[in-house]
């Protein structure tokens, strides 16, 4: 959100002007005029370096679009045809998109220590560490974070070398605070840095469950969407059956505009962190102006469309959340 401020300089005892500035509207005009004319009428003075401040409002929402063809693959060229953009069922009449390819990455790994992964440690620390090799590039950032009943370490990496000294030894084992890790890592200062455009995401390896948390499912969801963070999420299972834990991942995953993967071995884990790779490399920024709103806190649900029946389709956070 970025507020405009429009000042009327008064700048000496009974003179007194409005200054007049293009695209201003013509309510703030009359306001300023209004003032003045008051100021003139009753002979109240106003000191040299007194200034008349009026505070306007302008909202603008920012999502990160990953459009992907009839195989899944990333869509190298995209443009604001080729797609439709509805606010609650409406039309967005008036957007811009542009690609977030060379937008340095702001990246969370989320690791799961407790009981129930720590069969598949090894494998996944193994091609974890050449994964981040691939993916880390000058001005990206990257924050590990290992959790089981709570957050066991916290290590920002700055050389995709120093990975696996901090995976090597860490403490396994205890029940799951999934939520809480995901809830705390949303509100990381990697994510609220916001000096310059970045693509935010967070990579949960983990199996889903949880038997520990003071928040729930829809907590961690609204937290990573008021970020727009897009939660990528990775399990392991080497049978058929699937879990309630696969349907929670899935969930974090739709709502935020990421993707969860199943590994069954360690050659899909693998392809899953490339895909992974890929994909963030690979999106859009979508972004445009909304309406003001007054003392509400309401989410409001966006769709992306494809316009053409070509199989391409469109993720992003299912919507965004309006602020007072």
């Amino acid at each position: 959100m970025v507020r405009g401020y429009h000042r009327s300089p008064f700048p000496e005892r009974g003179q007194y002007f409005v200054p007049i500035t293009k695209g201003m509207s013509q309510k703030l005009g009359l306001l300023s005029l209004l003032v003045s004319l008051l100021a003139s009428g009753t002979g109240v003075g106003l000191a040299a370096d007194s200034v008349f401040l009026v505070r306007k409002r302008v909202s603008e929402v920012q999502f990160m679009l990953v459009a992907t063809d009839l195989h899944n693959r990333p869509l190298a060229h995209l443009s604001p045809a080729d797609i439709r953009v509805l606010e609650d069922g409406r039309p967005v009449p008036n957007f811009e998109l542009r690609s977030a390819a060379t937008l340095p990455l702001r990246v969370e790994i989320l690791l799961d220590l407790s009981d129930s992964n720590e069969k598949s440690w090894a494998n996944v620390k193994n091609a974890l560490v050449r994964s981040v090799e691939d993916l880390m590039r000058p001005k990206d950032e990257l924050l590990v974070v290992g959790f089981s009943s709570k957050i066991e370490f916290e290590h920002t990496v700055s050389d995709p070398r120093e990975l696996g000294e901090v995976l090597a030894n860490p403490h396994t084992g205890g029940l799951t605070s999934l939520y809480d890790a995901i809830y705390h890592g949303c509100d990381e200062p990697l994510f609220g840095d916001q000096r310059e455009p970045h693509r935010s995401a967070m990579i949960l390896l983990s199996d889903g469950e949880d038997d520990l948390s003071m928040h729930g499912l829809n907590d961690a969801i609204m937290r990573a969407e008021r970020r727009g963070i897009s939660i990528y999420t990775v399990t392991t299972r080497n049978g058929k059956k699937s879990t309630p834990g696969e349907a929670v991942l899935r969930d974090l995953a739709t709502n935020t505009g990421g993707r969860d993967y199943i590994a069954k071995n360690t050659e899909q884990f693998r392809d899953a962190l490339s895909a992974i790779n890929e994909e963030l490399r690979s999106s859009y920024l979508l972004y445009y102006r909304v309406p003001e709103t007054m003392g509400t806190n309401t989410f409001r649900r966006v769709d992306v469309i494809p316009t053409q029946s070509n199989g391409s389709q469109m993720r992003s956070r299912a919507g965004y959340f309006t602020a007072p």
